[in-house]
């Protein structure tokens, strides 16, 4: 979608029309999503924090004496870690990718907004 929607040089007022009803539209859904994707970066988010914090309490019971810097690459390297932080890198570009597409879809509107203040102010020249 993002790659077929372009801007005419010219537009005439009722592709300005046209135009700002698909962007309204497409931004409306992307608003949606950007939700939806913050949510779940948040959950992922949350469940990471929880697994690392599960891994390293067993871990330090199972190695009292171990020092920090290798406990700690212990829980990193746990399979439960691993997947869990893998999920949360996964869900942080989603999310960013959301936000980009939503922005990009805005700057579309304040673009043919733009466009069509100057039509507008060019109709109201002619007219007089």
């Amino acid at each position: 979608m993002d790659n077929e929607f372009k801007i005419s040089n010219n537009p005439t007022g009722q592709e300005l029309i046209d135009d700002i009803a698909l962007i309204t539209n497409t931004i409306a859904t992307l608003s949606e999503y950007v939700a939806k994707t913050k949510n779940i970066l948040a959950q992922a988010d949350d469940t990471y924090k929880r697994i690392w914090d599960m891994k390293y309490l067993m871990y330090s019971e199972q190695y009292p004496k171990i020092n920090q810097v290798k406990l700690k690459a212990m829980v990193n390297t746990d399979d439960d870690v691993v997947r869990a932080k893998a999920v949360l890198l996964d869900a942080k570009e989603k999310s960013i990718l959301a936000d980009s597409k939503y922005k990009s879809w805005d700057n579309r509107f304040i673009a043919v907004r733009k466009i069509a203040s100057i039509k507008t102010t060019e109709m109201q020249t002619i007219e007089r």
